[in-house]
């Protein structure tokens, strides 16, 4: 089968996709969801010179946010961490957001594993917020993706199989940064080393302008995601998709 070529060993597979976990292997939930098309990452891809290129800068993306992930873990936990320059705009958000809204955080980036689906996640944030309980999922990237409700559904239903577990609900909080341009109202957005620039809808002003960008802002998301049920059953589909690409190597298994 082509997934053969991915790996060239079965442990390299196995580390590359899942966890082992008390002396099991469950594969995780973003490796079953790299089976679903992503069309905006093949758009930016088509926009780089290279796909050297392109790779550098996701990379770098990555790192950075990572970086703002982990901070804003490190806050929820009670933590002071140090704020570098590069991510203070958006934790400045975050931290405004914090002190709008009540959050209790219960679980942070806790591994959780689906025995009756045999399948792993890592969850950002089990947390209550304004007297509601529920699973937090931190992004840092452009836009919220349809994905990210595949993706919290599959924390939901592991989270279910504890029978104790009241009902819950799921949110995406994503955070960003940009600059607004102070003559036409365009913004640029900077991560990984790139420059993205939307221009303003309206007014032709913006196509000819010379931009002039003001400082740095914060971009703060708070989106609650409805329809679990579906979204469960689209991402067990999306997991036998998976294991049909993979069965080469899970029969190994």
């Amino acid at each position: 089968m082509l997934s053969m070529s991915y790996y060239k060993t079965l442990e390299e597979f196995k580390s590359s996709t899942g966890h082992e976990i008390d002396g099991f292997w469950y594969p995780r939930v973003t490796s079953i969801l790299s089976i679903k098309s992503k069309p905006a990452l093949y758009r930016f891809y088509a926009k780089q010179d290279s796909f050297e290129a392109g790779e550098a800068i996701k990379n770098k993306s990555a790192e950075e946010g990572t970086l703002l992930h982990d901070t804003v873990e490190a806050i929820l936990r009670g933590q002071s961490p140090a704020l570098p320059e590069i991510i203070r705009p958006a934790i400045n958000s975050f931290l405004e957001f914090k002190q709008q809204h009540e959050i209790i955080p219960h679980k942070i980036e806790e591994k959780l594993i689906s025995t009756k689906h045999r399948y792993s996640g890592t969850l950002d944030c089990l947390a209550e917020i304004n007297g509601h309980l529920g699973v937090l999922d931190i992004k840092t990237s452009k836009a919220i993706y349809r994905d990210y409700n595949l993706q919290t559904a599959a924390y939901i239903e592991a989270l279910r199989e504890n029978e104790t577990m009241p009902p819950l609900k799921r949110w995406i909080l994503r955070l960003d940064q940009s600059s607004r341009c102070l003559t036409c109202g365009s913004t640029m957005r900077q991560k990984g080393g790139s420059e993205s620039i939307q221009l303003a809808r309206f007014g032709s002003l913006a196509k000819t302008c010379n931009h002039v960008w003001g400082e740095t802002s914060g971009n703060l998301e708070f989106k609650e995601l409805y329809g679990v049920e579906k979204d469960i059953q689209a991402f067990l589909a999306a997991k036998t998709l998976w294991e049909w690409e993979n069965d080469y190597w899970l029969r190994q298994i």
